[in-house]
């Protein structure tokens, strides 16, 4: 039940279309997925795009100044649930009522603590790779 109230979110944003009905910032989308290369991408020390060898670019500090997240939350909200087309009865919780959590954590996508299984979290990568 939980997973396919989340995958309905995911699909209801993949399928609302423009700009104007998209309910959360698409930037979340860096934090909801993990990147996965194409294959023959990865970067390779000491070797340019063409497979010559260079002086490699990997130099000791060079990590990044801010370490990776390890939690992400992304609050569900009845506002945002009446705008993916879910029936929310009238006079009921107040718009801005939080009833659930998108979570990332450890590279892995949950709605209110449960696991988005393999074919949600497909459909949350294809999102996110259409919405930019």
């Amino acid at each position: 039940m939980i997973r396919r109230s989340a995958l309905s979110v995911i699909a209801s944003l993949a399928l609302s279309g423009g700009a104007a009905a998209q309910p959360i910032d698409l930037s979340a989308c860096q934090f909801l997925t993990a990147h996965r290369p194409a294959p023959g991408v990865e970067y390779t020390p000491g070797v340019d795009v063409k497979g010559k060898a260079v002086a490699p670019a990997d130099l000791p500090g060079s990590a990044g100044a801010a370490p990776p997240l390890e939690r992400f939350d992304i609050p569900v909200t009845v506002d945002f649930a009446r705008r993916m087309g879910f029936p929310v009865p009238q006079g009921g919780a107040a718009p801005g009522v939080e009833v659930g959590y998108l979570t990332w954590y450890a590279n892995r996508l949950y709605f209110n603590g449960q696991p988005i299984g393999a074919p949600s979290e497909a459909e949350v990568y294809a999102y996110c790779r259409t919405a930019r």
